[in-house]
């Protein structure tokens, strides 16, 4: 059985604030994290109290815990800021992440909901290239060469690649996705957006691609809250600061 976008990003379970210990308490403290990333060096009680939404006490409580753990240091001014403990999980993360194992996963399901071949690339100076792939079902289908530098050009991709700033992204508060048809092959047609990473860097492009003839008469305005939607959760995924609840993407036909 294909793995479904569901399966892939399933949502937590919401554990009910009033739970004062177990998995709830972990949540919390877990969401006290989450409120340091994107606010600076530290944070007093009302920021946090105020970011997380949680009362000020289950607040209190779950920083006294996390300071025992070293994962937060209380500071004399009584604000707060991440511990060793925090940057040590990231050194863990950096040795052992694996981008396919988040992306190739992403690719298998999206090509089988699609129909379409799905491909992560990459810009290489004014070059672009396939890093990972899933080939369409289909019989007639898209496939190209790996290891094989492109050119930018104005494809969907190359568009992506050369005008998606994350400024813009945060900006707009909505994904941007580009379609095109017959530009780098007459034959072929394709849909890209972006995929971001940690401090906002762009990571490559999410990209659709068919025979133009299947590409140009598909449901664009769907397809690209579908790409929308699975470049969020991905760029998300890679440790980009998005909220997975976002509007319709803007579609570009140049």
């Amino acid at each position: 059985m294909q793995p479904t976008l569901d399966s892939l990003y399933a949502a937590p379970k919401v554990i009910p604030a009033r739970n004062p210990g177990g998995v709830g308490a972990l949540l919390r403290g877990l969401a006290i994290l989450d409120a340091f990333l994107g606010t600076g060096a530290s944070c007093g009680l009302a920021e946090l109290t105020r970011l997380t939404g949680l009362p000020k006490s289950s607040v209190l409580r779950s920083l006294g815990s996390l300071e025992r753990a070293g994962y937060v240091v209380r500071l004399d001014a009584g604000r707060y800021q991440l511990g060793a403990r925090v940057m040590l999980l990231g050194d863990a993360y950096r040795a052992n992440f694996r981008l396919e194992e988040h992306v190739l996963p992403v690719l298998r399901a999206l090509a089988e909901m699609t129909g379409e071949t799905a491909a992560f690339q990459i810009r290489e100076q004014d070059q672009r290239l396939t890093l990972f792939r899933v080939d369409s079902p289909q019989a007639v289908r898209v496939v190209e060469n790996f290891a094989t530098l492109q050119p930018l050009g104005n494809t969907s991709t190359g568009l992506v690649l050369t005008q998606s700033r994350w400024e813009e992204e945060v900006s707009r508060g909505r994904a941007r996705v580009y379609a095109t048809a017959g530009l780098f092959n007459p034959q072929t047609g394709s849909m890209a957006t972006a995929i971001f990473g940690p401090e906002g860097r762009m990571m490559g492009s999410l990209t659709l691609s068919g025979p133009i003839e299947r590409m140009v008469n598909a449901d664009h305005v769907a397809r690209a809250v579908q790409m929308a939607e699975v470049a969020t959760r991905l760029s998300v995924a890679l440790g980009a600061s998005l909220s997975l609840q976002r509007p319709a993407p803007e579609l570009i036909r140049p």
